[in-house]
């Protein structure tokens, strides 16, 4: 069903520029107020800094350094509220950001009508047992491929959100080209290896 925000509280999950589409949206649409929680602080946040100047100046209210970690619901299992514990930043992780880290004895609850969750990113789960199965991931579920596209199975092409992660729909485009492009030539140099391999072809007539 279509969903309402007119009059509602809502809150919104992340940091990035979905979550700025969502609260600006949402006041748009006649929220009674947005809220954005996010984990790192204003510094870290990947979301454009465009963006969430935008977002404040159409009235967004931003959360930082809070991570929720249950939604909580009312008698007729409505959504009442988002509870949220405070972080603090630790030492950098292997991407060199800075890892949030919860502070015991902080949690608390921000009231919400309506949730929208605008973070993470995990590709759909490929049927078990499948040829999918041997593709080689990165440690965030993402495929591994080389710089025109080929995964590690000979045949199979990837691109967009399924290697670079959340990206830009001209992205996509430009790795659809590219393995396009790939795939050209794979085939072509394929076609070529069985024309000239005599061994295989003595006697057939070559199309």
């Amino acid at each position: 069903p279509e969903i309402q925000v007119k009059g509602k509280r809502v809150v919104v999950l992340g940091g990035g520029d979905t979550a700025m589409d969502c609260l600006r949206t949402a006041i748009r649409c006649g929220a009674a107020e947005a809220v954005c929680i996010y984990r790192r602080d204003e510094q870290n946040m990947p979301g454009s800094r465009r963006e969430y100047k935008n977002a404040l100046e159409e009235g967004a209210r931003f959360l930082f350094l809070n991570n929720p970690i249950e939604i909580l619901g009312d008698e007729n299992g409505r959504v009442r509220a988002v509870k949220c514990i405070q972080m603090r930043l630790g030492e950098p992780d292997a991407s060199g950001r800075r890892r949030p880290e919860p502070i015991p004895g902080t949690e608390h609850e921000v009231p919400a009508e309506l949730v929208l969750i605008a973070f993470g990113f995990e590709p759909e789960p490929y049927p078990s047992g499948d040829l999918f199965d041997e593709l080689k991931r990165t440690r965030w579920g993402t495929l591994e491929v080389d710089e025109m596209g080929r995964t590690n199975i000979e045949g199979i092409y990837a691109g967009g959100d399924i290697v670079r992660g959340p990206s830009l729909v001209v992205q996509s485009i430009s790795d659809g080209r590219r393995a396009a492009a790939a795939i050209h030539q794979d085939l072509t140099t394929r076609r070529f290896q069985e024309i000239l391999s005599p061994d295989d072809h003595i006697g057939e007539e070559i199309v």
